[in-house]
C-alpha cells in the first residue's frame, strides 16, 4: 500500500492525550498499512495553523522532488532548510497512535480538543476553532464560484 496514492478525506473530532499522542481516526486508518506506513513525518504548515502528518513514503517523494531543485540556487537553499530542518519523524504505535511534538501542539495551539482533516495524501491536525476561522477567511478570500476554483486547482496539476 505504501506505493499507492493515499486517499485521506474526512473530517473527525478527537482530542491530543495526555502524552501528546493523537489517534488516527478509523476511516483514516484504510489507506495506512501498520507494516509499510508506520513511519510519519510532522511538520506545521507554513503559517503555523496547523500540524501536518505525510506517512515516510509521501514525503520522500517531496524530498526527491526538493534535491532536484539546484542546491546553490539561495531561494532553493532557503526552502529546503526551512522546510527539512522543522520536520519530525514520529512511529505510530499498534493502536495507531502517534505523538505529536509539544512544540508544535503549543505553535498551532492545539491543547485538549482538535480537528483531524483528511487532505488526500496527508493528514492535518486542526485546533477546530482555528479551522472554522481559516475557513471563514478563506471564504472571503476566495469568493466566488467554488465549482471554478477547484476546476483551476484541478487544472493545475495537468
Amino acid at each position: 500500500m505504501a506505493d499507492q496514492q493515499k486517499a485521506f478525506t474526512g473530517s473527525f473530532h478527537y482530542s491530543v492525550d495526555s502524552k501528546n499522542r493523537i489517534s488516527i481516526p478509523a476511516k483514516l486508518r484504510r489507506e495506512i498499512s501498520i507494516e509499510s506506513d508506520k513511519r510519519f513525518i510532522i511538520l506545521s504548515d507554513t503559517d503555523d495553523r496547523c500540524i501536518k502528518l505525510y506517512p515516510y513514503s509521501v514525503f520522500k517523494n517531496i524530498i526527491d522532488s526538493i534535491s532536484k531543485a539546484n542546491p546553490f540556487d539561495p531561494l532553493n537553499a532557503y526552502a529546503r532548510r526551512r522546510l527539512l530542518s522543522s520536520v519530525y519523524e514520529e512511529e505510530m504505535d499498534g493502536q495507531y497512535r502517534i505523538k505529536l511534538p509539544a512544540k508544535l501542539l503549543e505553535k498551532t495551539n492545539i491543547n485538549g480538543e482538535c480537528l483531524v482533516v483528511g487532505v488526500g495524501d496527508y493528514i492535518e491536525i486542526w485546533n477546530p476553532d482555528e479551522f472554522q476561522k481559516y475557513l471563514d477567511e478563506s471564504t472571503k478570500q476566495y469568493q466566488g464560484n467554488f465549482g471554478e476554483l477547484l476546476a483551476s486547482v484541478m487544472n493545475a496539476n495537468k
